[in-house]
């Protein structure tokens, strides 16, 4: 469980180098197929998965949602904000998830997990108020600070769209093995991203990278998609869920060292304060064995 939060937190920053060669896009379609050739590869050795045609529509429909719609948003996010504060609005996920249960499937919400949806908020406004930009502030810091309030909300995009795939996707996973469900989730994702990056200009389907980007998109592909699944998947066989969503509270202090090692980046000190709220609220939120723990992978 600690490899799989230590690949999942590199994968943000690992994103960024290759989104700041690429455009998104690019970068979804080339990670997603070789991600998809990888699992075809597991899947020989494991079997091929076998469902009804109303299963493999339904998990279609699911994948739109994630990893479709989530990779969408958190991509073009990252683009606009550092990996450290994305791994932290993906880290809110369970929350959304408690929340949007309360709206559609009428499950009630403990006094605990209220306290953790404000505690989340607080500390969310506090990252993207610290980022620099105040009275008086310049034209462009002015507007680095729209391009970081921005950026977090496409990743807050991406938070929204992991929930709605778990609410989805909850009859699917108690029914079909999990390992299987995303292997063909992720094929639907690659045939979707392949097509929007064959879309694109022709300029911009080119993946010109450098040596650290390709060594970045390897990463993202074979490590941070396929080995960490497949970790997470058996580590989940030998640990409760109380107990795994202690160690995803360690994905956003991978990422801020990561960041702060190879991409230099900062944190004031309001940030750092809102980063103490919302991995309190994470904790708080989780505290309960029952919860869905959900990774926020980048």
């Amino acid at each position: 469980m600690l490899a799989t939060m230590l690949l999942w937190g590199v994968s943000f920053v690992a994103s960024k180098i290759v989104l700041d060669q690429i455009s998104p896009l690019t970068y979804m379609g080339a990670r997603f197929l070789a991600a998809s050739v990888l699992l075809m590869i597991v899947m020989i050795v494991r079997g091929r998965p076998r469902f009804t045609r109303r299963t493999h529509g339904l998990i279609a429909l699911t994948a739109l949602a994630e990893p479709v719609a989530y990779f969408l948003f958190e991509s073009f996010g990252l683009r606009l904000t550092t990996a450290t504060t994305a791994s932290l609005i993906i880290a809110t996920t369970p929350m959304a998830v408690m929340i949007l249960a309360a709206l559609t499937l009428k499950e009630p919400i403990a006094p605990r997990g209220i306290a953790a949806v404000f505690l989340s908020i607080g500390g969310v406004l506090l990252i993207v108020i610290g980022s620099g930009a105040g009275p008086g502030a310049g034209s462009g810091v002015a507007g680095a600070q729209m391009q970081h309030t921005l950026g977090v909300l496409l990743v807050f995009g991406a938070v929204l769209s992991a929930a709605v795939y778990i609410t989805l996707a909850r009859n699917l996973t108690q029914k079909h093995d999990p390992v299987n469900l995303t292997v063909v989730q992720t094929w639907w994702g690659a045939g979707v991203f392949v097509v929007l990056w064959q879309s694109q200009a022709p300029a911009m389907r080119a993946v010109t990278l450098d040596r650290s980007g390709w060594v970045a998109l390897i990463f993202l592909a074979a490590g941070a998609t396929v080995v960490a699944f497949l970790l997470y998947n058996w580590a989940l066989r030998y640990e409760t869920a109380g107990r795994a969503s202690l160690y995803i509270n360690a994905i956003p202090v991978v990422t801020a060292i990561t960041g702060r090692v190879l991409l230099n980046e900062r944190f004031t000190p309001i940030q750092v304060a809102g980063a103490v709220l919302v991995l309190a609220a994470v904790r708080l939120a989780s505290y309960r064995r029952e919860v869905i723990i959900v990774p926020p992978e980048a």
